[in-house]
């Protein structure tokens, strides 16, 4: 009867805090998206004033998708053109699809959604990272009008025009990324595991340039994806996917890029809160570089904790200030309230084993309304799995 009361009243506080702060405007789930053979994809022209941007994103991140693509738009320059790139899976969701076609259309922009169908489809159920995860290493074939693209991770926020990043001069190498200072101080070990000797240059693959032209010419892609299967096949190959794959074949064709291009506000704020790791910051990427990234970061990526998750993150405001003039702000914010009141409960609860399971139960049923995919079938699971040891009928 105790988290029977708790179930309803959280309930209830969810609803009613939500109706108060802004009006109900959540759209339906509808049809999927048409099949593509991705090996015949080619969209747009080659054109030198067009910025060509990837994004990924599978059900559990259209909003996210959708709200990174508007913080570009909004903060662009008049003459910059983009054709944007989305790959997704067949069921990503229409409703989902709608939105950012009607974004597009708003701002002038082309956009292009990509069902990537089976692609990467054999990635076992309960890794860490999704199947979508791999979309981004076959850019180069599915881009094939372009000689370069921008790559962003659909958990950013982008704060000034794109041109400067996709104007550098790649030379001869595969990629540009900027360097992942963690691998130095805690990844040596993880790093040699994969034969991979130099922790100094290994790049975060949340922000790229891809040099398409070089990386079809030198047929990156069979590369990319042979190592993908191997890691996938092996699940302890590459715990990074992706980021792992394109550090290890582009290894020595890599070039970095300055911090401000891919910011992570988790780890800025423990450089201002403590001291030595701001100091290993500024040695690791330079005085000027670390200035730059806290005075005027052009891309902040949430790649730890996610502002609609935690609402302490610094520079999280910049998201959720994007958020709200997107079309998914009361859907955003149901599901932070939600999981900060289910937080609440679950402190007071305390360690009862019954009374935890039992409350376990009706949060999962609650996530299972909340989320989609493979998300929403794991929840589903888990209510069956809590109601059978509790005999709940």
């Amino acid at each position: 009867m105790e988290c029977e009361k708790i179930k309803t009243g959280c309930e209830s506080m969810l609803w009613v805090l939500l109706l108060l702060i802004c009006p109900m405007r959540m759209a339906a789930a509808g049809d999927t998206l048409p099949s593509v053979e991705i090996q015949n994809v080619a969209y747009g022209e080659n054109a030198d004033d067009v910025i060509p941007v990837v994004l990924v994103a599978d059900n559990n991140y259209g909003p996210q998708m959708y709200i990174t693509m508007l913080s570009i738009l909004k903060n662009s320059n008049a003459d910059t053109r983009y054709d944007f790139y989305l790959l997704v899976p067949s069921d990503f969701e229409k409703r989902y699809e709608n939105f950012i076609l009607e974004l597009g259309d708003s701002y002038g922009c082309k956009v292009n959604f990509v069902d990537m169908g089976t692609a990467f489809s054999d990635v076992p159920d309960g890794s860490s990272l999704p199947s979508a995860a791999y979309y981004r290493l076959l850019a180069p074939n599915l881009l094939s009008n372009y000689s370069k693209c921008v790559y962003l991770d659909t958990d950013i926020v982008v704060r000034h025009d794109l041109g400067e990043l996709f104007n550098t001069d790649l030379e001869d190498c595969y990629i540009a990324g900027v360097k992942d200072m963690q691998m130095v101080v805690s990844g040596t070990e993880y790093l040699l595991s994969i034969n991979l000797h130099d922790a100094n240059h290994y790049i975060n693959s949340g922000v790229l340039v891809m040099n398409l032209d070089l990386m079809r010419r030198d047929n990156l892609q069979e590369k990319f994806v042979a190592m993908a299967k191997r890691g996938i096949n092996n699940k302890r190959a590459f715990v990074f996917a992706d980021q792992d794959i394109f550090n290890i074949v582009c290894h020595d064709r890599i070039k970095f890029l300055d911090l401000k291009f891919n910011v992570s506000p988790e780890r800025l704020e423990s450089a201002m809160d403590f001291e030595d790791y701001r100091i290993k910051m500024q040695k690791f990427y330079g005085e000027n570089q670390f200035d730059d990234a806290c005075n005027d970061p052009i891309i902040l990526h949430f790649f730890g904790k996610k502002p609609w998750d935690f609402r302490t993150i610094m520079f999280d405001d910049r998201w959720w200030e994007i958020c709200r003039m997107s079309p998914f702000y009361e859907e955003m914010l149901y599901k932070y309230i939600a999981s900060r009141i289910m937080a609440d409960v679950d402190a007071r609860i305390g360690t009862n084993t019954f009374r935890y399971n039992k409350y376990n139960y009706y949060r999962s049923k609650i996530l299972s309304k909340l989320t989609c995919g493979k998300k929403k079938v794991h929840y589903q699971r888990k209510c069956e799995e809590i109601k059978k040891a509790l005999g709940i009928h």
